[in-house]
């Protein structure tokens, strides 16, 4: 399958503000099971963008944008062939428990708690329930635990922000795709069994598309597999990859720091179609108008409530770090001041 995706972010301040970097993971990955054919981004106010990988593989763009401004508009659009993938879970022949020396070195990084993915009291009812017996088919186990989060748990957005730990949706019975992936691996990872973060896209025919997040985990024989616990399915050639880490906070999409105002603005949108065939290699000057309204994403009570809640974390780590950025600037004027006087 040949799938454009265009996925737009624009930020708007009440005033210009100034100094502002950016990081950002949009690039999807190429791998065994998709091929980014083509990745194009679109800033405004133009800027120079630099590329690099980070330790978990990823591609990120980042920027740096000196001028004044009061808007940004990113727009990364990308061409990607998915495969069929045809994996079956209950093909995997290993059994409870996994020995750590069956586990390979890329694995180990995925097999402790970090983060917003942290051993909470909560957490017990639900591993008494779902503890596997010593033999037991870890596949089977796999599929049991998508499974179960599908059922117990509501997807409902404005209960949870993007890097709430797993207490919340433990709590409340509800959230959406990153809280449902925190907690899969959260019980993955109690178990014994490796588990990483999957953030990118989801293809829905006839449906708004979607940003999304899943898991992968490690098993014998079938290294790491995609599971989406939020559709409870094996992830498919719907899906697109853009990066993979410990949980949300290794792959925001976009993340930075500014000097200016915090009461920002941000809304974004997604969108993706299906290709008869590869486009020509310009083919990002005649990008489709996106017919999808962009989605403002609101701060309420200190929780943000988009469509789009893998944005979340950018809205939160600008305010951090505004508030940062005024406690140094205080702390400068006074020392200015003593040296005056």
């Amino acid at each position: 399958m040949i799938l454009e995706i265009q996925h737009e972010t624009r930020v708007e301040y009440p005033s210009a503000v100034s100094e502002a970097f950016t990081e950002l993971r949009m690039e999807p990955t190429s791998d065994a099971h998709q091929s980014c054919r083509s990745f194009h981004l679109r800033i405004s106010p133009n800027v120079e963008t630099h590329r690099y990988q980070d330790g978990f593989g990823n591609r990120v763009h980042h920027i740096n944008i000196l001028p004044p401004h009061q808007v940004v508009t990113i727009l990364s659009a990308s061409v990607v062939e998915t495969h069929p993938r045809g994996i079956d879970l209950a093909s995997c022949p290993a059994r409870f428990p996994l020995s750590e020396d069956e586990l390979p070195l890329e694995a180990i990084a995925f097999s402790s708690f970090h983060g917003p993915v942290r051993p909470t009291d909560l957490l017990k009812p639900a591993l008494n329930e779902l503890a596997p017996k010593e033999g037991d088919n870890l596949g089977e186990l796999v599929a049991t635990i998508s499974a179960y989060i599908k059922t117990k748990y509501k997807y409902a957005p404005a209960v949870t922000a993007a890097s709430s730990p797993i207490d919340d949706v433990l709590t409340h019975g509800m959230g959406v795709c990153q809280d449902f992936a925190h907690l899969m691996i959260a019980i993955l990872r109690s178990f014994g069994l490796p588990a990483r973060y999957v953030s990118g896209y989801i293809h829905r025919p006839g449906k708004e598309s979607q940003s999304h997040a899943w898991v992968e985990i490690w098993l014998p024989t079938l290294g790491w597999v995609g599971v989406d616990p939020t559709n409870n399915t094996i992830v498919n050639d719907h899906f697109v990859r853009v990066a993979i880490g410990r949980d949300f906070t290794d792959v925001p999409p976009n993340k930075g720091i500014y000097r200016g105002g915090a009461n920002q603005k941000i809304s974004v949108r997604v969108e993706s179609r299906q290709l008869d065939r590869a486009p020509p290699l310009a083919w990002h000057e005649q990008l489709a108008p996106l017919k999808v309204p962009l989605r403002a994403l609101v701060s309420r009570e200190g929780i943000y409530a988009p469509s789009n809640v893998l944005e979340m974390e950018q809205q939160q780590q600008q305010q951090l770090d505004f508030q940062h950025q005024n406690q140094m600037d205080v702390r400068q004027q006074q020392q200015q001041q003593q040296q005056q006087q």
